[in-house]
């Protein structure tokens, strides 16, 4: 029996089809992980928009904001995100008149350890699950 050539490549395609899939998940991920590390990623950016915001209101009142809502009042042209990918609210507390935390729930564990590897935030170095970042909002003349 011969092989017609359309069934070969049928099968060829299938397999290069199939192979190329894993290749995907083996670099890449699957899916899931790779939704998971993008959510991460957005809460890393949000805290460090959030944390330039305090930095800014600082310098504009010489005192931190109370609460997400007096942040937001006093920048109402800069949009920042007080919710995660998954609507959980960050949460902010103020320590003492320059002292702050942010924190968030990470769905997976970054912990960049290679220097080639330039962090653009503090953010995007952190463990899973509910992480705390102790930041300081010092005026220009203490820092």
């Amino acid at each position: 029996m011969k092989v017609q050539p359309a069934t070969l490549f049928a099968v060829f395609s299938t397999i290069v089809a199939c192979a190329s899939i894993i290749v995907g998940w083996v670099f890449l991920g699957s899916p899931s992980e790779v939704r998971l590390t993008r959510f991460d990623a957005t809460r890393a950016a949000d805290l460090a928009s959030i944390s330039g915001a305090i930095a800014s209101y600082r310098l504009r009142h010489e005192n931190l904001p109370h609460t997400f809502g007096e942040l937001q009042q006093s920048q109402p042209n800069v949009s920042l995100s007080f919710k995660d990918p998954v609507r959980q609210t960050y949460e902010y507390a103020t320590k003492d008149s320059i002292a702050y935390e942010l924190c968030a729930s990470f769905d997976r564990a970054a912990d960049v350890k290679t220097e080639s590897t330039r962090l653009h935030s503090i953010f995007e170095k952190h463990g899973l699950g509910r992480q705390c970042f102790s930041l300081e909002a010092r005026p220009p003349s203490q820092r």
